[in-house]
């Protein structure tokens, strides 16, 4: 009965864990200077988003501790990486703490 219990609760903490690791940067929008209503910048920063995503999935995904570590590392990666994507893209961002 109580491994019923320890495995319920472990699967729990697994499911808590990557869901907020999925909405932790789904919305994410950088401080960046400029229009950020434009057409180009609204297509720039979906681009940015999902390829970020992915690339931290896939870096994450590597190793089993990488991937279970994920939900904790993973936004904070895919901001940052988002933003080095819009910088590359001539965007100029704000400074902040984030």
């Amino acid at each position: 009965m109580i491994a019923g219990y320890a495995h319920a609760f472990r699967t729990t903490v697994i499911v808590s864990f990557l869901l907020a690791g999925l909405g932790g940067c789904a919305a994410y929008d950088p401080p960046v200077q400029g229009d950020r209503s434009s057409e180009k910048y609204k297509t720039d920063l979906e681009t940015c988003r999902t390829t970020s995503q992915e690339a931290v999935r896939r870096k994450n995904a590597a190793t089993p501790q990488s991937w279970i570590i994920s939900p904790i590392t993973g936004p904070p990666e895919v901001r940052a990486a988002i933003r080095t994507c819009l910088a590359g893209k001539g965007y100029v961002l704000e400074k902040t703490g984030d």
